[in-house]
C-alpha cells in the first residue's frame, strides 16, 4: 500500500465517456444535503460536469465528477504530515482498516475483499497525504463501500485498541522467558522488505536531505530503525489532528445520484462534526546556498563485488507544484534531457563510461524534485559525473533540445493523455487532481491538463525547456550530488546490532516485566486467532447472489480475409485508435535460442535500423504513434503444459490515419535492425541487464515463483530461461564477457530475428471498430509483401527441469517463500470451484497465518486452468514457519465450514476477481488468448455455474487435492543471508544472487 518518497504519480488521461447530464438542477451558492456548491463548471479533459461543495457544518471539501461511468468510485484523502520517521501516516493507514464503531469486526477491509463487487478496493499513503479509494460497478456494493470506510476513517477502534497498533505496525513478541525477545508488525516488516531494495534507500536520503527541515525529509512509509518509536498515545494523537473532515478531500466520481451520495455522508457522518481550525500547512524548505554531497551505503551480501554496483543521483528542487505549466514540462525535460534513446545526457554518461543506465525524473510534491540517477556506476566516478552533467546541461542551454525529439514527445503525451486507456478512470482522474487540489485549493487544476499542455507546445517555437534547465537544474544550488555504494555485509551488522539491543533490553526488564510482554503476546496471539462473531460479521453489509451478473463477459476475435496472412480482429469501439498486435511462434526457434528470443524482444525498436539511427526511431515513434512494446507471452492450449504456444507479441498503437506509417515503422523494426553495430549493442544490452538486476532486487517474490515453476513444468522453465534467474544469469555472462562473445552474441541475433519474423509464422490481431479494418488490412498486406515467406515447421522442445528446492540469497531483509505444483500433473482436473477455493485460502487461511500473525506484508494462494497452483508470501519475516502453514491448509480445508452466508460472501468475492472491467485494447487482448487457448464462452459459462454453486462441501473436498499439492514439496525461497543460513537444512542448494 505504501507509496515511497515520490508522491503517487500518474499520467493524466482523458476519456470518451459522457457527462451524466443531470446536474444541472445545481446552483452554485446553494446548499444541498449540508454541502454548499463553491463552483460547477464541465471540465471537457474529463468530458464531465464537475461539482465544486464544502460542507458547511464539517469543512470538508468535496469534488463530484458526473461522468456517464458505470465503474463508480469513492475516495477519501487527508492531508497527513509526518514529523518523524516512525511511519505514522502508514501504520494508521493500514490500522483505521482493522475495525470500526459500525462495523466491529478485526478487519473490514478483509471481509469486504473476500465479499465485494469492487472493482478496486485499497488505501495509499504517500509523502504528505492519505487516501482511501473504492470502486464498483453496483450501486449497492458502491454506497457499502463507502460506508465501511467512511467509518474506518473516522471512527476506527484503533483509537481504543492498542492491539490493531501491536499487529499492524510493531510490538515486541516473547513467547516465553528462555526465548528471544523479536520485533514483529507488518508494516514493520513491510518496511524491512521496502528498503532491501536500494532504490528505496535512495528515495529516502534525497528526501532527508533536500528537504532537512519541513515533512519531505521524513519517511511517511515508516524506517523500520523508527516505527518501534511510534507509541499508542502519538499515534491516537495524530489520527485526532489529522482525520478531520476539515482537512478532508473527497471525491465521487461515476454516475451515481449526486443528492443520495451527498445525503448519506452528510446524514451518516459529516453532519456530527464541526469545523476545525486545526489545519497544517507545510513550510516551504529554505533554498541551499550551495549543492550538498552526502555519500551514503546500502546492504549487499557478505561477500557480493561491489565493482559497478554504486548508484550515483544529482538531485535539484524546482518549482511549486502549482505551477501545473512548469510540472508538465519537467516531465518533457526529462525524457528530453536523460530518457529519449538518443537523450544528450544518456549518450554523454555512456560515452564517459560513468554507469549502465540512466533515469530521469520528476517527483512531484509540495516543491517538485528532478532527479538524475545512475546506476551501476563506482564511488571514483562521482566527480566526473558532475561534470558531465553540468557540461551537459550548458550544452543544452546554449545550443537548445532536438525540435524533432520535442515534437515526438508532445505527440506522445497529447496521444496518451486524450487515449485514456484504463477501465480505473475514476481513479486516474483521482491520483491525478489529489497533490494539486491539496497544495493549491483548486479541485480542478489537476484535472485540466489543456492550458499547461498548450504552455508547452509553445516550447517548439521558444526557449521554454532551456530556460527552465537553465533556471532550476545548472543555476540551482538547491541541490544534492548523492553516492549510494553496496556495503557487503551491512545488512548481517544491522541485524546483529538490532539483535543485540534486544538481548540487551530483556537483560534489564524485571520478571514483572517479561511476564507482561508474554501475556501480551499472548494475548494477541489469541486476539489474532478469534473468529468474528456472527453478530459482527453481519455488521459488514452484504450483496445477495442475485446482485451478481448472470453472464459471464467474452470477447471474440474473428479471421479477416487477406493476401495469405493471418490476420484476427477484435471489434471494439477505440475512438478511431488502431491496435495492433503481431504474435510470432517461438517454436520456430530451437531451444538453446530461447534465451536469445527475450533479449531481441528488449532490443527491439532501439537498435538503428537501414533507415534510421536509433534516436530518429524513437523520434518517429512518437510523432506518428501511441506507443511500441515488445514482450514474450505463454499461451496454454488447452489449458495445459503440454499445449504450451510461447509467443512474441510485437504491439503499436496509432490513430487510423497513421496506420500506414506504423506498419511501415513495424517493418523497419522487425526486418532492417541492425545487430552488428557493436557500440551500440554493448550500450543496449549492458543497460538492460542494468535494468534487470535492479528488478530482481525489487520483486523477489516474481523471480521465486517463476523459479519454482521450473522445478517441475515446461511452461515453467520456459519462463525462467526468458525472465527468471536463468535470464539474469544468461544476461550477466554476455555482459561480463562482451567483447569476446560480440560475434556470437550479433549472430544469435540476427538468426532469431530470421526464424521468427516471417509471414507464415506472423498472426496479425487488430483491435478496432468495423469502419478501420480497412486501413489496416491494406497497409499490413502492403508492408508483409516484402516480408520473407518462412514456413510452418515447429521445432519440439525438450527443456531440462531446474531442481527444487533452492534458496535464492539475496540482501533482502526478509522472505518471500513460495510453494508450488500442477494439479493436473496429479491427476485432477480444473472447475471452477477451485476459483473459490483459492479465494478462501487466500483471503482466510493464508491472510490470517501469514500476514495477521505471522506479521508479513501478505499471504496468497493461486489456481489456475492449467493447473498451475501457488502459495506465496510477500516481505515475510519468517521462512520455515511459512512453510509449515502452508502444509497446515489440507487440514485447514478438511475441518473447513461455513454457513449459506459465508459461503456466498466467498462466491461475490471470487466473481469480483473475474468481472474486473476492461480497455478496448485489453479486450482484444483477452479475446486473443481464448483464440489461442481454445477457451470459448460455453467453457466460462460452466465455469460461472461451478462458481455460483459451489457449498463448504465442495470446499472441503478439495482437502486431498491440496494435501498431494503440498506433499510434492517444490519451493523456492528468495531471502535474507541470515534466515537462509539459519534453515540450510531445507534446502537442496543456495545460490547467492550477484553478477558474474
Amino acid at each position: 500500500m505504501k507509496k515511497n518518497f515520490p508522491s503517487i504519480l500518474l499520467i493524466a488521461l482523458a476519456t470518451v465517456i459522457t457527462s451524466c447530464g443531470s446536474q444541472g438542477e445545481y446552483k452554485v451558492n446553494e446548499v444541498y444535503q449540508g454541502f454548499k456548491l463553491i463552483e460547477k463548471r464541465f471540465v471537457k479533459e474529463v468530458n464531465a460536469e464537475c461539482l465544486y461543495f464544502v460542507h458547511e457544518k464539517s469543512g470538508a471539501h468535496l469534488l463530484k465528477i458526473a461522468a456517464a461511468d458505470p465503474n463508480k468510485l469513492f475516495n477519501i484523502a487527508f492531508k497527513t504530515v509526518p514529523e518523524n520517521d516512525f511511519g505514522t501516516p502508514h501504520i494508521l493507514e493500514h490500522s483505521v482498516l482493522n475495525g470500526s464503531k459500525h462495523f466491529p469486526v478485526k478487519s473490514p477491509f478483509d471481509v469486504l475483499l473476500k465479499g465485494s463487487l469492487n472493482t478496486f478496493l485499497n488505501a495509499m499513503t504517500s509523502s504528505d497525504f492519505t487516501t482511501y479509494p473504492v470502486a464498483s460497478m453496483n450501486e449497492k456494493d458502491y454506497f457499502n463501500l463507502m460506508h465501511v470506510y467512511l467509518d474506518a476513517v473516522f471512527n476506527p477502534v484503533m483509537l481504543e485498541d492498542s492491539r490493531v497498533l501491536k499487529q499492524e505496525g510493531w510490538h515486541l513478541e516473547l513467547t516465553d522467558k528462555e526465548g528471544p525477545l523479536v520485533y514483529k508488525g507488518v508494516v514493520y516488516n513491510e518496511m524491512k522488505g521496502a528498503y532491501s531494495d536500494p532504490m528505496t534507500e535512495l528515495y529516502y536520503q534525497t528526501g532527508k536531505n533536500l528537504f532537512p527541515d519541513n515533512t519531505y525529509g521524513k519517511e511517511s512509509g515508516g524506517h523500520p530503525s523508527a516505527i518501534p518509536g511510534l507509541t499508542q498515545e502519538y499515534f491516537k494523537a495524530f489520527h485526532k489532528k489529522f482525520y478531520h473532515p476539515s482537512n478532508s478531500f473527497i471525491t465521487l466520481y461515476g454516475d451515481a445520484d449526486l443528492n443520495r451520495e451527498l445525503q448519506f455522508i452528510n446524514e451518516q457522518y459529516l453532519s456530527h462534526y464541526e469545523v476545525s481550525g486545526d489545519i497544517t500547512e507545510i513550510p516551504l524548505q529554505a533554498p541551499f546556498s550551495e549543492m550538498k554531497v552526502v555519500e551514503e551505503s546500502y546492504a549487499v551480501p557478505a561477500g557480493s563485488p561491489v565493482k559497478d554496483n554504486t548508484y550515483l543521483a544529482m538531485s535539484f528542487v524546482t518549482n511549486l507544484n502549482t505551477d501545473r505549466g512548469t510540472s508538465m514540462a519537467f516531465e518533457f525535460i526529462a525524457n528530453a534531457l536523460v530518457n529519449h534513446e538518443s537523450a544528450p545526457l544518456r549518450l554523454a554518461l555512456q560515452e564517459a563510461g560513468i554507469g549502465h543506465e540512466v533515469m530521469g525524473w520528476f517527483l512531484e510534491m509540495q516543491q517538485n524534485v528532478f532527479a538524475i540517477v545512475v546506476q551501476n556506476a563506482n564511488p571514483g566516478d562521482r566527480d566526473r559525473f558532475r561534470e558531465v552533467v553540468t557540461e551537459t546541461l550548458q550544452k543544452v542551454v546554449s545550443e537548445g533540445f532536438d525540435k524533432t525529439m520535442i515534437e515526438g514527445l508532445l505527440n506522445r503525451t497529447e496521444f496518451t493523455l486524450r487515449e485514456g486507456n484504463t477501465p480505473h478512470k475514476g481513479l486516474m482522474y483521482t491520483f491525478r487532481n489529489q497533490q494539486p487540489w491539496i497544495y493549491s485549493g483548486d479541485p480542478f487544476l489537476g484535472l485540466e491538463f489543456e492550458k499547461p499542455l498548450a504552455e508547452v507546445k509553445k516550447a517548439l517555437e521558444s526557449h521554454m525547456l532551456e530556460s527552465l534547465v537553465d533556471r532550476y537544474l545548472l543555476n540551482n544550488p538547491h541541490a544534492l550530488l548523492l553516492t549510494l555504494k553496496p556495503d557487503p555485509g551491512l545488512q548481517a551488522r544491522r541485524d546483529a546490532e538490532v539483535e543485540k539491543e534486544l538481548v540487551a533490553l530483556k537483560a534489564s526488564l524485571s520478571e514483572a516485566q517479561l511476564d507482561s510482554i508474554i501475556n501480551e503476546t499472548k494475548e494477541l496471539m489469541e486476539f489474532q486467532q478469534r473468529e468474528d462473531t456472527p453478530e459482527a460479521l453481519a455488521s459488514i453489509p452484504m450483496l445477495e447472489i442475485s446482485d451478481i451478473p448472470a453472464e459471464a463477459e467474452f470477447h471474440t476475435v474473428k479471421p479477416l480475409k487477406t493476401n495469405g496472412l493471418k490476420v484476427m480482429h477484435c471489434d471494439q469501439f477505440t475512438n478511431g485508435i488502431i491496435y495492433a498486435d503481431y504474435y510470432f511462434d517461438l517454436r520456430q526457434l530451437p531451444q538453446e535460442k530461447i534465451p536469445y528470443a527475450a533479449l531481441l524482444s528488449s532490443l527491439l525498436g532501439k537498435m538503428n535500423t537501414e533507415h534510421y539511427s536509433f534516436g530518429e526511431l524513437e523520434n518517429a515513434l512518437n510523432i506518428h504513434t501511441g506507443g511500441f512494446s515488445s514482450e514474450l507471452s505463454t499461451f496454454l492450449e488447452n489449458r495445459s503444459d503440454e499445449g504450451m504456444q510461447p509467443k512474441m507479441i510485437v504491439s503499436a498503437k496509432a490513430m487510423a490515419d497513421k496506420t500506414g506509417k506504423m506498419a511501415d515503422l513495424l517493418a523497419e523494426i522487425l526486418f532492417r535492425s541492425d545487430y552488428r553495430d557493436t557500440l551500440r549493442l554493448k550500450a543496449v544490452l549492458t543497460r538492460h541487464f542494468s535494468n534487470v538486476d535492479a528488478d530482481i532486487k525489487q520483486n523477489g517474490l516474481n523471480y521465486a515463483r517463476i523459479r519454482a515453476a521450473s522445478y517441475y513444468s515446461q511452461s515453467g522453465m520456459f519462463n525462467e530461461l526468458t525472465g527468471g534467474l536463468d535470464y539474469y544469469r544468461f544476461l550477466s555472462q554476455l555482459v561480463t564477457r562482451y567483447d569476446e562473445l560480440f560475434p556470437e552474441i550479433s549472430r544469435n541475433l540476427e538468426e532469431t530475428a530470421a526464424l521468427l519474423f516471417n509471414r507464415k509464422n506472423l498472426v496479425a490481431a487488430v483491435t478496432c471498430s468495423p469502419a478501420e479494418i480497412p486501413v489496416f488490412t491494406t497497409e499490413l498486406e502492403r508492408t508483409a509483401a516484402d516480408f520473407p515467406e518462412g514456413n510452418d515447421a515447429l521445432q519440439s522442445w525438450q527443456l531440462p527441469l531446474n531442481q527444487g528446492n533452492e534458496a535464492l540469497l539475496s540482501a533482502s531483509k526478509v522472505q518471500y517463500v513460495v510453494k508450488a505444483y500442477n494439479f493436473k500433473m496429479l491427476g485432477y482436473d480444473w472447475t471452477g470451484k477451485m476459483s473459490v477455493l483459492n479465494q478462501i485460502i487466500s483471503t482466510d487461511w493464508l491472510q490470517t497465518r501469514i500476514r495477521v500473525m505471522g506479521g508479513a506484508y501478505g499471504g496468497y494462494s493461486s489456481f489456475s486452468p492449467a493447473g498451475g497452483v501457488y502459495f506465496m508470501s510477500y516481505r515475510d519475516p519468517n521462512l520455515r514457519e511459512t512453510l509449515v502453514n502452508y502444509d497446515s491448509t489440507a487440514v485447514y480445508l478438511q475441518n473447513f465450514k461455513a454457513d449459506e452466508k459465508a459461503m456466498t460472501r466467498y462466491i461475490i468475492g471470487t466473481i469480483a476477481r473475474i468481472d474486473q472491467p476492461k480497455t478496448a485494447s485489453q479486450k482484444g487482448r483477452t479475446a486473443m488468448q481464448y483464440h489461442f487457448e481454445k477457451t470459448t464462452a460455453g467453457m466460462l459459462e460452466q465455469e460461472r455455474k461451478e462458481i455460483l454453486s459451489t457449498t463448504a462441501e465442495d470446499i472441503s473436498g478439495m482437502s486431498g487435492m491440496v494435501a498431494d499439492i503440498l506433499a510434492k514439496n517444490n519451493f523456492c525461497i528468495y531471502g535474507s543471508e541470515a534466515k537462509i543460513n539459519e534453515n540450510k537444512d531445507l534446502f537442496r542448494e543456495v545460490i547467492t544472487i550477484e553478477k558474474e
